[in-house]
């Protein structure tokens, strides 16, 4: 594009328009599925967490009276335990899901960075 900018020529035309083509190919060829996958994966991890904090909150409270291997306390611990390495996954989902948001992001500003000069014309 800053070839274009500078020199107004054939060759510099043409390979502004397949750099912009290329673009626009892994737009839609390549960054949906990958991004589609990443997504799924991310919304999975968020419902197994919610499901392992339930499970671990239901063993905790009831897994007492059921008379566990072990005694009344190691099911509260297990609990305890199940609740707390899910609520650490969650957190780290968390964050990698605030990285996917901060690169989708920067990705969409290069796209307007390099559509700018044609949104808009300089007068």
């Amino acid at each position: 594009m800053k070839k274009w900018e500078e020199q107004k020529n054939p060759s510099a035309a043409a390979g502004a328009v397949f750099a912009v083509l290329g673009l626009g190919a892994i737009d839609i060829m390549i960054l949906p599925p990958i991004l589609m996958s990443v997504v799924g994966t991310l919304f999975a991890l968020f419902v197994a967490v919610i499901a392992c904090v339930v499970a671990g909150g239901i063993v905790m409270a009831a897994g007492p009276f059921f008379d566990p291997p072990g005694g009344p306390l190691t099911a509260i611990l297990a609990g305890l335990g199940l609740m707390a390495g899910s609520v650490s996954l969650g957190a780290i989902t968390t964050i990698v899901t605030i990285g996917l948001v901060n690169a989708l992001v920067w990705y969409g500003r290069l796209h307007y960075r390099l559509l700018k000069p044609a949104i808009d014309p300089q007068g």
